[in-house]
């Protein structure tokens, strides 16, 4: 049986990008060896990067990956470490893993296969035109492999530079391509995180980080909503899912859009007061898996947004309050769609499980 693992490395201390690189590698891989995991079980590491566009360049040199691993460089200052944090995720046991040409991370575990995709534009342009750049260069890779983006992707990250300004052409795009490939409120969406930041190519506008999974069956899927304390989001032009649980025999994750301060109507609550409006979060983030038939502790991993980094020395105590001690927490810069919104949350979940489905692995 496969176990899975979600790790968060910081480098509070560190003097360079350099060191700060070397840094989290050497503690990822102590960290590792204390919880009996080889480097194998490396599947996706997340870089929160201050600079992404010289600190990119610099983590593929000094961290040389030499197993199937997908590597992806974000450009969010990470506020609760110097240049760089760190977001691992690992699955120790019988899989197989590949990496492609293209960046796509392949994880073959039981009798099902996950997929990650990373999608950057060709060419300079405006943001919608990106945005229709990487949506069909994912379904590209999808159709490859025998896979539909409303039948197989379960997560997506848009990350957006100069969200104020270039949101709006991204999500332009997405509903194009949503409807054409039937994904409307009367059918269903794809958990999301919509949120702005830099690529390793100056040239973005948008970029495309996602998460399918082949061979799901339909009784598998359940797409949460909690509208007793969320709206659906197509209420404010949007369309995204809230989260996604998926159920294997032996466990259940659950996927968490990226959650803000938000009423059912799709009101902002708690204008100007971030900590009130990450209380809210996580309060809707607990009613999401509630209705998944989770609770907060299951959390394994989350990363939290914030519009204005000098918020961060009063947010820290109440992340360490709210949030489960074992959950891998990031916290970076990263302005949310409405300027009103000073804080938001995404995270992953995993629970024990008994269904008919065949294991996780």
């Amino acid at each position: 049986m496969s176990s899975e693992f979600y790790f968060s490395f910081h480098a509070p201390v560190a003097d360079s990008p350099q060191d700060a690189v070397l840094a989290l590698r050497a503690a990822c891989l102590s960290r590792l060896d204390e919880a009996g995991l080889r480097p194998e079980s490396l599947v996706l590491l997340r870089f929160f990067c201050s600079d992404v566009y010289t600190q990119a360049p610099l983590v593929e040199r000094l961290w040389p990956l030499d197993v199937p691993c997908q590597r992806v460089c974000i450009g969010q200052a990470p506020l609760d470490s110097a240049f760089l944090s760190l977001q691992a995720y690992c699955v120790d046991g019988p899989v197989e893993k590949r990496l492609e040409d293209d960046g796509s991370l392949v994880l073959r575990h039981g009798v099902w296969e996950s997929l990650w995709t990373l999608d950057y534009p060709p060419a300079p342009a405006d943001s919608e035109s990106q945005s229709d750049a990487v949506i069909a260069s994912l379904r590209e890779k999808l159709q490859r492999r025998g896979m539909t983006l409303e039948r197989d992707v379960i997560r997506t990250w848009y990350y957006v530079r100069d969200v104020d300004n270039n949101y709006a052409g991204m999500i332009r795009s997405r509903v194009r391509h949503y409807e054409a490939s039937g994904l409307t409120p009367q059918t269903h969406f794809i958990a999301s995180t919509g949120i702005e930041a830099d690529a390793p190519r100056p040239d973005v506008l948008t970029w495309l980080h996602s998460h399918a999974e082949k061979g799901l069956q339909p009784d598998q899927v359940t797409w949460l909503k909690a509208e007793d304390h969320l709206s659906p989001t197509h209420v404010y032009g949007v369309n995204f899912e809230r989260a996604t649980r998926v159920v294997y025999g032996d466990r259940a994750h659950c996927r968490i859009s990226g959650t803000a301060s938000i009423d059912r109507e799709g009101h902002v609550l708690h204008k100007g007061d971030v900590l009130r409006q990450f209380e809210r979060a996580v309060e809707n983030v607990e009613a999401l898996l509630h209705e998944g038939g989770m609770e907060l502790r299951h959390l394994q991993a989350a990363t939290i947004y914030l519009r204005d980094a000098h918020d961060y020395p009063r947010l820290a105590p109440l992340v360490r309050k709210l949030l489960p001690a074992d959950c891998a927490v990031n916290v970076t810069r990263g302005p949310v769609c409405r300027p009103d919104w000073l804080v938001e949350i995404e995270a992953e979940a995993v629970a024990p499980w008994n269904s008919p489905f065949p294991s996780f692995a």
